[in-house]
């Protein structure tokens, strides 16, 4: 059953990474200078700017795959009435629930590092950038990419919290992107993922109260 819904929740997700997928591919193409077919001249940027531009692109398209993600796998199979299937099947809510976070959390997070280690890859290799390149650089995408996990997590949250949607629904979201938007800023790497840690534990707790609580 668990692997049935490990490969439920891939499919579903398929259409949204695919997306993220090229976005990705085309960001990474202008960042690097790669010749696309959606561009005329590529525009090269130094690596030293990977905190202005390539954490900015990634905070776009990941952080967009992210909320996605989050209200696709919560809002909208409840709009589609698939509750009444999942959880009636021989498994917990918080394996079915479980499964849904690990499953979005890793795709998440799986694409936005490929961001960044594609990237220092390309800007470590000889005859590619001019710019000296140290792995230091990427430490600011790296708080940036850990954020990421709790955007996905306030997005799964709304999604489940049964309130109006223009109401306090997608408050936790909100509360979310502001929050991740401040421990990116932190000055030290540990300090942002310690504030992630606590907020992703947070939220965690909160999405589980809801599914033991909520009437489906």
């Amino acid at each position: 059953m668990l692997k049935t819904l490990v490969i439920k929740e891939l499919r579903e997700s398929a259409g949204l990474v695919a997306l993220a997928v090229l976005a990705a591919l085309f960001a990474l193409a202008s960042l690097t200078g790669v010749p696309s077919f959606m561009m005329g001249r590529p525009v090269l940027f130094p690596y030293m700017n990977i905190t202005s531009s390539l954490a900015a692109y990634m905070i776009s398209i990941i952080g967009g795959l992210a909320i996605a993600i989050g209200l696709k796998q919560t809002a909208w199979e409840s709009g589609q009435n698939t509750y009444y299937f999942l959880l009636h099947r021989p498994v917990s809510r918080q394996m079915i629930f479980g499964t849904k976070l690990a499953i979005g959390l890793g795709l998440v997070l799986t694409l936005g590092a490929l961001m960044i280690l594609v990237y220092a890859l390309w800007a470590a290799t000889p005859g590619n950038n001019a710019a000296p390149f140290f792995w230091s650089m990427t430490v600011e995408a790296w708080q940036r990419w850990l954020c990421l996990a709790i955007v996905y997590l306030g997005a799964f949250l709304s999604g489940i919290r049964p309130a109006r949607w223009f109401g306090t629904r997608l408050a936790p979201l909100v509360t979310a992107g502001a929050a991740a938007f401040g421990f990116a800023k932190f000055p030290w790497w540990w300090l942002t993922l310690a504030a992630v840690v606590i907020a992703a534990l947070a939220l965690v707790a909160a999405i589980f109260y809801y599914v033991e609580e909520r009437d489906y």
